[in-house]
């Protein structure tokens, strides 16, 4: 029965999809060991892996990639590996983590819009790069919105500070493309075609939950980190990505994060 509810949940979480390894392997560390002194054990990581198809060939691959790109650092114990995340890998995670887990993109009831006169493809392409990390979203070429009150200067654009009203319906189709509206509500059904609070879910390993959990909050960081870093307010009344947050905390929720500890003495 257990493993029926997991093979069923594992086939429903990747049916259609091609899992890049590395990129999977990033979202276990950020959901498990994201704290400094925080490490997985290459056996560990390997069990985690398994279940979804994941060889010992492809993990070694992508863990020499990201050793290469600064995100993981591998110490021995005997003869065992163990990975951890580097100080830059755990800054980048720690960021993406608080939209990732978050019950809601954070509002102000304030919000400020930077308007600058026209300049060519190019600066306004930087311009709108260098605002977009500063958390502002591009309304119109040269005009940008952020939540918030104005804290710091703004030489050369004019703002305007107040509380917007109604958002039309052309401002959260331009933020929110129609295929990323549609991942959302695939996603949610997906998770809704997943019983958690069935009998076979309570009897989950450690490792087996770590599974689940890792294919869950990758396919939804996936998604909720291509939204603009601004409140749901902006992206419509009906925004599929609220139902879906709902839909991925309660998953989360059912399936606890497992200590690990737990995972060390690899309990299955």
């Amino acid at each position: 029965m257990k493993q029926d509810a997991f093979q069923s949940a594992i086939q429903i979480l990747t049916e259609k999809d091609s899992l890049r390894v590395w990129s999977l392997i990033v979202t276990i560390f950020g959901d498990l060991a994201l704290d400094p002194g925080d490490v997985i054990s290459g056996p560990v990581l390997g069990d985690i892996l398994s279940p979804v198809g994941v060889r010992p060939e492809a993990m070694r691959v992508a863990l020499y990639r990201l050793r290469n790109e600064g995100w993981l650092e591998t110490t021995k114990r005997g003869r065992e590996a163990l990975h951890h995340l580097s100080a830059s890998g755990r800054t980048q995670s720690a960021s993406a983590s608080r939209r990732i887990y978050a019950s809601a993109q954070s509002e102000d009831p304030r919000w400020h819009v930077l308007c600058y006169p026209p300049v060519l493809s190019s600066e306004e392409h930087q311009r709108a790069a260098q605002r977009s990390k500063e958390g502002y979203v591009t309304v119109a070429p040269g005009v940008y919105l952020a939540n918030g009150i104005l804290r710091s200067k703004a030489t050369g654009a004019f703002v305007v500070q107040g509380v917007i009203g109604d958002v039309p319906d052309w401002l959260s189709k331009t933020l929110v493309p129609s295929a990323l509206i549609d991942a959302f509500a695939e996603l949610s059904a997906r998770l809704n075609a997943i019983d958690f609070d069935a009998s076979g879910f309570k009897s989950l390993s450690q490792i087996e939950i770590a599974t689940l959990r890792a294919l869950i909050v990758h396919r939804w960081r996936k998604l909720v980190l291509k939204l603009p870093n601004a409140p749901d307010a902006l992206f419509g009344k009906d925004f599929a990505g609220t139902t879906c947050r709902a839909a991925v905390m309660q998953a989360l929720d059912a399936l606890a994060r497992p200590e690990l500890s737990s995972l060390a003495r690899r309990a299955l």
